[in-house]
């Protein structure tokens, strides 16, 4: 869930090399599932973690002077 300052803000902004790796992993994670990494009881570990209610994953903006 992603929260926003404010409801004119719908983009969060990226810089180039995170959204390449955000793509890669999602590539990745893709070919993982077809290989049959689903099966797995190490997947099935992550995935319930990560579905359960109890665990939230939170992004921290980056400064726009950050480089």
């Amino acid at each position: 869930m992603a929260r926003l300052k404010s409801e004119m803000e719908k983009y969060v902004s990226l810089s180039e090399k995170d959204y390449l790796t955000l793509i890669e992993d999602h590539m990745l994670l893709n070919a993982l599932k077809i290989a049959g990494v689903e099966e797995m009881p190490i997947y099935k570990a992550a995935n319930s973690i990560l579905k359960d209610g109890r665990v939230e994953i939170h992004f921290k903006p980056v400064k726009a002077r950050y480089k």
